[in-house]
């Protein structure tokens, strides 16, 4: 929310003046009025009021329980060679993606402010700390863990004002701090569910978050990962988890929140076969998932639920749920955050 400007009125300046030296004396007397319409006429009215600054939008990293080193990004810039491609000839470790970008797609810099020419500086990656650092390996007493989420379409990591997708959030942090209670790390990495300035953005995101996960799974093979979706970051869920699924479905579980394709760059069908999915949807209007059926997904129909109104549609409830807020309802909440501890194997 911005604050109201403030308004500031000009005072009249009342001067009484012998008549022979009015003239000469008009200028001050006017206190600095404008002229306007024939010459020597004046305009009293109020100057306008001066523009007061606009805080910067309060950013995700900001609501993150665990966000001391906590970092954003634009995953554009791993584009280290300018060629408008991230692919292994910009560094060893990004062998196996190819994402086309836009030219120019990297012009941004500093965190969160503008930059030359009026682009504001945007995040589509934010990548926490772990909650422990010592225990966030393989030599630890308990296994450690990472949360990973996709967050809906349109959301930018610097920028929190439209509400959408915080109850993943909500989510995150609930359930760090039941692990912590537990003594088990973990660390929040948060995506956005399109790469900015990719032609093909939800496919691209596709692309960077199997590489992301599969990093991960690879450098600790004691970690376990709960990948959690919100709308289009659902997909993202479902495709990252398929291409995965042979190599880490034992170690990876699942969560969507009303997943959609509808608007998705590419129809996307991909399921994996064996990694346990809780597929969370609402029926209340025309954008909501659906139960799928399948072995491995719990499907889970929370048109029930309530949930606060959506900021973007003016606030206030509870209300039924709707695709933007199946997230923040409360119960639906706790059921993920049950049914991932009941994986785990945490009380």
């Amino acid at each position: 929310m911005q604050p109201a400007k403030a308004s500031v009125r000009w005072r009249a300046v009342v001067c009484v003046l012998p008549l022979a030296a009015a003239v000469l004396a008009l200028v001050a007397c006017t206190g600095g009025a404008q002229r306007s319409g024939a010459a020597g006429a004046t305009d009293t009215a109020s100057a306008p009021p001066p523009a007061m600054p606009t805080p910067p939008p309060r950013k995700w990293r900001e609501l993150l329980r665990a966000n001391d080193g906590a970092r954003e990004e634009l995953i554009a810039c791993h584009d280290a060679d300018g060629n408008a491609r991230i692919d292994g000839a910009d560094a060893p470790e990004l062998a196996g993606v190819a994402i086309d970008l836009v030219p120019n797609a990297c012009p941004y810099s500093g965190d969160g402010g503008s930059v030359p020419g009026g682009r504001r500086v945007r995040a589509d990656s934010l990548q926490g700390a772990p909650t422990d650092a010592a225990a966030y390996a393989c030599a630890a007493d308990q296994r450690p863990v990472l949360l990973m989420a996709f967050v809906s379409a349109g959301s930018d990591l610097l920028d929190a004002s439209s509400g959408e997708s915080l109850g993943v959030l909500d989510i995150i942090n609930a359930l760090q701090a039941r692990l912590s209670e537990r003594g088990v790390a973990s660390r929040a990495s948060i995506y956005a569910s399109a790469v900015f300035d990719a032609p093909a953005p939800q496919t691209a995101m596709e692309q960077w978050g199997e590489l992301a996960l599969r990093r991960e799974m690879d450098a600790l093979p004691c970690l376990r990962a709960v990948v959690i979706g919100h709308s289009h970051g659902g997909a993202t869920v479902t495709t990252v988890t398929a291409a995965l699924d042979a190599a880490y479905g034992d170690r990876v579980f699942g969560v969507l929140l009303d997943r959609t394709i509808v608007l998705y760059d590419r129809f996307a069908t991909d399921w994996p076969a064996r990694t346990p999915l809780l597929n969370i949807f609402q029926t209340n209007e025309g954008w909501h998932g659906e139960a799928v059926g399948f072995p491995d997904v719990t499907d889970v129909d929370a048109s029930a639920e309530q949930a606060p109104v959506a900021p973007s549609d003016g606030g206030g409830g509870p209300a039924p749920v709707t695709h933007k807020t199946l997230d923040d309802a409360p119960a639906v909440q706790a059921r993920v955050v049950d049914a991932v501890l009941g994986w785990l194997g945490a009380p």
